[in-house]
């Protein structure tokens, strides 16, 4: 794990190498992308691009982690109740950071990596929701880690089965659906059991 600077020509810096990065993305693999087209493309000196990352891979990694930190802030802003009540809000902020980087999102769903990228998804979100489960309603229900699991599992699978089918519908479209599906298996289940 890199333990980054946070001063504002740090974070300039290493957000030009990410953006450029995610534009060579747009026309070729990962490990075909070398430090000297990213460091030209962005416009900084290879000592700057060694100075925050070892590799490309790196600059990834800290795409994905920077996606997964916009997604823990939005999932603070909802309580577990306010998500059961009406999951759209969240679900349409929540599916933003892959929406608005279409190109990453574009490489993790058509990587021959996808499924470990989407399982770190997967396994990262799942783990996010659960906390603001457990905080509000106490760790009562062996079960929901795996309702939780289900759920984000869906909303993800929502996300790559459009960007593999070229984006066929509106994505808001998308999200209204997967809502609807959210709140009446969370309804059904509370009829079931009352603790969810």
């Amino acid at each position: 794990m890199m333990i980054f600077k946070n001063d504002k020509r740090s974070l300039r810096t290493r957000s030009l190498i990410k953006q450029a990065v995610i534009k060579l993305l747009k026309s070729k693999l990962p490990e075909d992308i070398t430090v000297s087209e990213v460091t030209k493309l962005a416009d900084v000196s290879r000592n700057s691009f060694y100075t925050h990352y070892k590799n490309v891979s790196n600059v990834l990694y800290d795409v994905y982690s920077d996606i997964i930190a916009r997604i823990d802030g939005i999932i603070a802003n909802y309580s577990y109740e306010e998500f059961i009540l009406n999951p759209y809000p969240m679900l349409y902020e929540f599916t933003r950071p892959f929406t608005e980087n279409t190109t990453f999102t574009e490489y993790i769903v058509f990587s021959k990596n996808s499924s470990m990228f989407i399982q770190g998804f997967i396994d990262a979100l799942t783990e996010r929701f659960l906390a603001v489960y457990y905080k509000e309603r106490g760790n009562n229900n062996p079960a929901m880690p795996y309702l939780i699991n289900f759920l984000i599992s869906g909303v993800i699978g929502f996300i790559y089965k459009w960007f593999r089918d070229n984006k066929p519908v509106p994505f808001e479209d998308v999200m209204r659906q997967a809502s609807i599906l959210i709140k009446q298996t969370v309804v059904t289940i509370r009829d079931v059991k009352k603790e969810i």
